[in-house]
């Protein structure tokens, strides 16, 4: 068996769920200081990932976990609405055990789970193409 996660994915063929398909070991063969879960579903009625994060909090947790490592990052962020009691309260029964994650709760507002305001909430940084999504969402949305 595989034993190299980057290779692992990359042979089972996962690729992000955007639209674009953008292959996920592209994504996981680099380095970064940060891993960052968003766990915030855009749509209100959505509750799919509510209910994964509440019942498969250790499973996701230990994903986590083996992707910082893959990616050399210190820090582990779930970033999850606030309101999402049952995985929050699931978290925090589990958190203490893994060093470097923490989550980071997000305000209700619609539409939310952005990955590039997701990222500035947790990081509180923007890089170019963050300003000009962020300016340009709300200049449309005004």
């Amino acid at each position: 068996m595989e034993k190299n996660l980057i290779d692992i994915i990359a042979k089972s063929g996962i690729v992000g769920a955007g639209g674009a398909g953008f292959p996920t070991h592209v994504k996981m063969n680099a380095k970064a200081e940060y891993v960052i879960i968003n766990g915030a579903e855009c749509e209100p009625l959505l509750r799919v990932d509510q209910q994964l994060m509440a019942v498969e909090t250790k499973k996701i947790l230990d994903a986590l976990k083996l992707c910082m490592e893959a990616v050399g990052a210190d820090k582990g962020v779930i970033a999850l609405k606030g309101h999402y009691e049952a995985a929050i309260n699931s978290f925090n029964q589990l958190l203490g055990e893994y060093e470097g994650i923490s989550l980071h709760l997000l305000p209700n507002f619609y539409p939310a789970g952005d990955e590039q305001i997701t990222v500035y909430e947790v990081t509180r940084r923007w890089n170019s193409s963050t300003v000009w999504r962020y300016r340009f969402q709300c200049r449309d949305h005004a």
